[in-house]
């Protein structure tokens, strides 16, 4: 059964501004899942997970060295090779950042935020190199969070200027550019007396960070903010954005300081992160909800749910985690969630639902 989500004292699903709005009080009954972990000893410290063919790629956090991530047939539960070799040469990298689809078999994209470049690997080969890599495109923009759309361009948001997101090639041609970042704070009220309109896009665009996802057939696009509870549906081919805000819809305690110019938010020790992934799916998508200090993600006090949407913004399910984690993906026709573990002996671990 489907919850429509509704906002206070109202019938419909959005307020005069166009966006969704909901609380904790319009999240469905919690579904638990109990999580089956893996124990693949070559994973050690990892930060994501990429669902392809069957296989899980696993990626591991910065300070790794070479083995930058794994590949786990799902079906055998077989550890198959690492790839991934540290540096700064032909095929080389220095971390994953986010892990896309290449449209093509046994094919992935991986992007390295450091050098702003995209790697191309075969998952089947034996090669812990890249086969090709793709710089991202030179720009006026300054490209944050990124996501491979379909016809080799990219959907990336922009942070030093008040346009919230770009379709540009591999080329460097733009596509087109649409949001507004000023259309996140109507209506918003900031801690400390901090007015809206004497914020400047750098500070407001950084409010709203958050990783960029993509569904396998690049129809739907999906962001997350890790600082403020919010979503965003994004149709780059009609240049249209659905925003949801929810749970929360407060903005977090923050001093409002300068770096080179640049207005910036200080956050206080009790920032807490918000949603810290997202997974679009077919007909619907999933966001990792962590709502506590990142020092606290490997409590057992209050650990990780999982909301589940349509593209319309109706919320459908919300899934209560026995494992803390961050990094999901999704198998839709299993029914499977996967994520990796934030705890003692980090690890893969799948959730049936």
């Amino acid at each position: 059964m489907v919850s429509v989500l509704l906002f206070s004292f109202a019938c419909q699903p959005k307020q005069p501004d166009g966006n969704i709005y909901f609380t904790e009080d319009d999240l469905p009954v919690a579904i638990d899942l109990k999580g089956e972990k893996y124990s693949f000893s070559k994973i050690i410290n990892p930060k994501g997970v990429f669902l392809k063919n069957g296989l899980a790629i696993v990626y591991e956090i910065k300070n790794v060295a070479d083995d930058k991530f794994h590949i786990i047939d799902l079906k055998t539960s077989t550890y198959i090779q690492s790839k991934g070799i540290d540096g700064l040469g032909p095929g080389e990298l220095t971390s994953v950042y986010a892990i896309d689809d290449s449209e093509e078999e046994n094919k992935i994209w991986v992007y390295d935020y450091e050098q702003r470049t995209y790697f191309k690997y075969d998952l089947k080969d034996s090669s812990k190199l890249a086969e090709e890599q793709i710089k991202t495109p030179s720009t006026e923009y300054f490209i944050n969070y990124a996501a491979m759309n379909s016809n080799n361009t990219i959907i990336a948001n922009l942070v030093d200027g008040w346009t919230k997101y770009l379709n540009i090639t591999l080329d460097g041609d733009t596509v087109s550019t649409f949001g507004n970042w000023k259309d996140m704070i109507e209506n918003k009220e900031f801690p400390r007396g901090v007015k809206g309109e004497d914020l400047d896009a750098n500070l407001i665009s950084n409010l709203f960070q958050g990783p960029i996802k993509a569904s396998q057939d690049k129809k739907h696009f999906i962001k997350a903010g890790t600082i403020v509870d919010y979503i965003d549906i994004i149709n780059p081919e009609k240049q249209e954005i659905k925003t949801i805000f929810g749970p929360s819809q407060e903005i977090q305690d923050f001093e409002l300081a300068y770096w080179d110019g640049y207005q910036m938010p200080a956050f206080t020790p009790a920032k807490t992160t918000r949603y810290s992934d997202a997974f679009a799916g077919n007909n619907s998508f999933f966001v990792l909800f962590d709502g506590k200090p990142f020092s606290q993600i490997s409590s057992p006090d209050n650990l990780n749910r999982i909301f589940e949407f349509d593209y319309e913004g109706n919320i459908l399910n919300q899934y209560q985690l026995d494992y803390p984690i961050h990094g999901i993906a999704v198998d839709e026709e299993s029914r499977a969630i996967y994520g990796v573990t934030v705890d003692r002996e980090p690890n893969l671990v799948r959730f049936d639902y």
